[in-house]
């Protein structure tokens, strides 16, 4: 049992640094209709807390933190928002993941070594990044722009893909859209490879006897997980999971990323769903580390929902890292000036977790000072 310093906090610096994608991406089966034209773009916003404590120690993450919430945490003991081994308490939750990382640090631990160190330090990443970017091109034009994205994944160290599909729920015909997100899905496995994972995610925007239309078109492409087939319903979860069983098809079902139902962890105990997705910046890491320890018996894998942050990867992998039951690490080619990553490395397509004490991260200065300085920063004092 590690015992934390009776520090309190006594500094909240709140800063936003900006990356950028290669590309724009544009639009997923969720995302419809004409307010969703300029898609999800090539920008990523990364609000970041730092938290400082009466003892100089300091931890680092993602938060979205407004002034007033910090006014009402700074000068509280450290023990009353986080106590290991389980966490944040209620009035630490808004700043779960900076917590996370200051606790590390002051123990002198890397954070998957404090969450238990039972998994491996080399975490398999996939690209999230492939979306419907293929709206009003021609076949031959969608497998160029499909072939080059996996190349551009591949430059930045990954070699797993997931690509977008549900076409057919808005974007195209039904017919149509069920056919380019056939071609799409052999497009990316011809381009990474026999040994690469291939996920696919409908964001809900399929129906169960669309979704099984696509498994069958894909048969040969070996889709690892299908993610967000449907609205989580129990008769399309069973019906679906039949379907694998008879056609022998491995592939996983993954979900709850969106809004899950109130009987969610029931279709998981039950077998009905096998990768769970919460995101992990909304639940956060105390929550997960619950989580886990309920899902690992019923044999369900974790893999927690992670775009349009970057900086949240790194937390990820070393929460991956930590248990043995962790399936795939999602994240995105993304340049953020400004980041220091401390002995962070890729390997094999997978992100290599360092020993660095706390998450291994470090914010250049003057990067810091002008995100500080702008409408969105501040810096709150006892």
């Amino acid at each position: 049992m590690i015992d934390l310093p009776h520090d309190r906090i006594v500094r909240i610096e709140r800063g936003t640094l900006t990356g950028r994608r290669p590309r724009c991406c544009m639009y997923n089966g969720r995302m419809v209709g004409p307010v969703y034209a300029a898609g999800h773009g090539d920008t990523v916003r990364d609000p970041l807390v730092r938290l400082v404590t009466s003892g100089g120690a300091e931890g680092l993450g993602h938060a979205r933190l407004p002034r007033e919430a910090a006014e009402a945490l700074v000068g509280q003991p450290l023990d009353a928002l986080f106590r290991l081994p389980e966490g944040c308490t209620p009035a630490g939750r808004p700043v779960d993941l900076p917590l996370w990382d200051l606790a590390a640090r002051m123990a002198g631990l890397p954070l998957y070594r404090l969450l238990g160190a039972r998994g491996s330090r080399e975490v398999t990443a996939y690209d999230g990044s492939i979306y419907i970017d293929d709206v009003g091109k021609s076949a031959e034009e969608a497998v160029a722009i499909y072939r080059e994205e996996v190349a551009v994944g591949r430059a930045y160290g990954l070699r797993h893909f997931k690509v977008k599909v549900g076409r057919g729920g808005y974007w195209m015909p039904t017919e149509e859209g069920l056919a380019r997100d056939a071609l799409v899905i052999h497009t990316v496995r011809e381009a990474a490879g026999p040994d690469a994972h291939v996920l696919i995610d409908a964001n809900m925007g399929n129906t169960v006897n669309t979704a099984i239309d696509l498994l069958r078109r894909t048969r040969a492409d070996r889709v690892y997980w299908f993610e967000e087939p449907f609205y989580e319903d129990r008769p399309a979860n069973e019906r679906l999971k039949a379907f694998l069983r008879e056609e022998g098809l491995e592939t996983l079902v993954a979900d709850g990323e969106f809004h899950p139902p109130d009987y969610f962890f029931d279709l998981v105990e039950e077998g009905l769903i096998d990768v769970v997705q919460h995101d992990l910046r909304a639940w956060g890491l105390t929550w997960w580390i619950g989580t886990a320890r309920r899902i690992e018996p019923w044999g369900a894998l974790c893999g927690p929902h992670c775009w349009g942050s970057l900086i949240e990867r790194y937390t990820h992998a070393h929460f991956a890292a930590s248990i043995p039951h962790y399936a795939l690490l999602e994240t995105s080619p993304v340049d953020m000036p400004g980041l220091i990553e401390d002995g962070w490395a890729w390997r094999d397509g997978c992100l290599v977790v360092p020993d660095t004490p706390g998450i291994g991260l470090q914010i250049a200065d003057e990067v810091w000072q002008e995100a500080l300085r702008a409408e969105d920063g501040y810096v709150v004092t006892t």
